[in-house]
């Protein structure tokens, strides 16, 4: 190529890499307030092995403590608060509490 068309050649490439990255920020700023919007968040997980694991998982300002398996989940459990003990209420009765 000669000097000219080498010059216009970079020049398209500056106009496209700019277009793409003000694109991009764009998206970015979308997903960002996509997520603070969303009231269910995974906070926690702990693998138990051969597909099983707890997981504490928070909707709106309540927790909540569930249980899975490969083909299963339960909820365990309502977490009062963040770091809060579950309530072992069917515990509880058992021992006629």
């Amino acid at each position: 190529m000669n000097g000219a068309g080498s010059g216009t050649l970079w020049a398209a490439v500056g106009r496209i890499f700019s277009v793409v990255s003000e694109r991009a920020a764009g998206v970015h700023k979308s997903l960002t307030r996509r997520r603070s919007a969303r009231r269910l968040r995974l906070s926690e997980t702990l693998s138990l092995g051969e597909k099983r694991f707890l997981a504490v998982v928070q909707f709106q300002q309540q927790e909540f403590l569930v249980g899975g398996t490969g083909n299963s989940i339960a909820l365990l459990a309502r977490l009062d608060a963040p770091g809060a003990t579950p309530d072992n209420s069917a515990g509880n009765q058992e021992n006629g509490l």
